[in-house]
């Protein structure tokens, strides 16, 4: 196959319109010759195709498409390593998007810990329950509307003072010591509500302040989206892929 039945493949794939189509031109840059070109192509189709389930949702395929712009733009020096850059890259940016549209706090925290599961998964069973995740992202023109006027999110956190950093250090300490799976979370979340009002107690922090409120919601992210990879996770076995559904914070 030659380079510009792979182009044309690509950007029939993921709908992307001519105007906005750059990968040609970015391919011819970056590397020299054919040969080359058409294994990175390669790697490129292979990748776009872990996303066919929601190739009908232009602005996932929009987000799918700037990954692999991005990621030629670092000028990587083989083809594996190209290919193991753009999966990483898009999933982190993928991750960064669900965080930064469900409005989670700890978003250090969840990175690291999607991160540093990442090794440890297969990729097309991943994707795809991420992609689930964040298909009503993709579907809220709300959020895309917003999303469009900040084009690359800070992943950051503000903790307001020592005590926030301790509690938060202490309830960090107590979850890598639960038994964490879906099945219990119900007593997870009150077990954490328990521990949290007792933290909250020894620091003299009023129940029902703002900043008891504040700080008792982040807390619940922090189990909720260890709750949130354990879902992914052992949704793949299953062949409708179809995410465990995660309960709401009491």
């Amino acid at each position: 196959m030659d380079l510009g039945s792979k182009y044309f493949e690509i950007k029939q794939f993921l709908s992307i319109s001519d105007e906005k189509f750059n990968l040609d031109q970015k391919i011819e840059n970056n590397f020299d010759s054919d040969n080359l070109k058409i294994e990175i192509l390669g790697k490129i189709v292979q990748f776009i195709y872990y996303f066919s389930m929601f190739k009908n949702i232009k602005p996932f395929m929009n987000s799918v498409y700037n990954c692999i712009e991005s990621t030629l733009d670092l000028r990587t020096e083989s083809v594996n390593d190209f290919q193991e850059l753009l999966i990483k890259n898009a999933l982190m940016r993928f991750i960064q998007d669900y965080v930064d549209y469900a409005q989670l706090t700890q978003k250090k925290q969840i990175l690291r810990l999607f991160s540093d599961s990442l090794d440890r998964l297969q990729i097309q069973p991943l994707i795809i329950n991420l992609g689930l995740f964040l298909k009503p992202m993709y579907q809220d023109q709300k959020y895309l509307d917003r999303a469009n006027k900040f084009q690359e999110v800070e992943i950051s956190y503000s903790l307001k003072d020592g005590i926030e950093i301790e509690i938060k250090d202490a309830i960090d300490n107590w979850l890598k010591t639960q038994i964490i799976n879906l099945d219990n979370q119900d007593s997870l979340k009150a077990n954490l509500k328990n521990r949290y009002d007792t933290l909250a107690s020894e620091f003299n922090i009023t129940e029902g302040s703002e900043f008891y409120q504040k700080l008792s919601t982040e807390i619940m992210e922090m189990l909720s989206m260890k709750l949130t990879m354990i879902s992914l996770m052992d949704s793949m076995s299953d062949e409708s892929f179809e995410p465990i559904p995660i309960k709401s914070s009491i």
